[in-house]
């Protein structure tokens, strides 16, 4: 009688260590990897009061002015708050688009730009030349804009 019992309390405790294993190292490890999977998504800088200066293939400048940049690791997103980008032409006109929010992509050349999107084309004696509005607006900062 007292063999069985010792076999059945070897058995329960053998049970839980067993238990106590599984729990430590298959729920905690799939736990970690779905924080690191969510993690992924989560940006890792931003910056406030952003602005940038670059130059187009043909040699034109323009600027990029925003709020507050926020950089996406996956698919290396930037979001950009409030953007204006400005586009000088080599006559010294300008085109100004602003817009509520935007993404930079392509290596920061391709900017798409959504909710009350604003372009404002300048006159060569710094007039309003034009103006237009749209809910999204696509930017090519490397490409012909002539």
């Amino acid at each position: 009688m007292e063999n069985k019992q010792n076999i059945l309390l070897i058995s329960v405790f053998l049970l839980l260590a067993g238990l106590s294993a599984w729990l430590q190292f298959g729920l905690l490890e799939s736990s970690d990897e779905e924080i690191a999977e969510s993690e992924k998504n989560d940006p890792d800088y931003y910056v406030e009061n952003f602005t940038s200066q670059g130059i187009d293939s043909l040699g034109r400048s323009y600027e990029i002015i925003s709020d507050r940049l926020v950089h996406y690791p996956v698919g290396d997103r930037v979001l950009l708050d409030n953007p204006i980008i400005i586009q000088y032409e080599s006559d010294g006109t300008a085109r100004r688009v602003s817009a509520e929010s935007g993404w930079l992509y392509n290596n920061r050349r391709t900017v798409l730009l959504t909710g009350n999107v604003r372009v404002i084309e300048g006159g060569s004696d710094n007039s309003v030349g034009g103006v237009a509005s749209t809910k999204k607006m696509v930017i090519h900062l490397d490409q012909d804009r002539g």
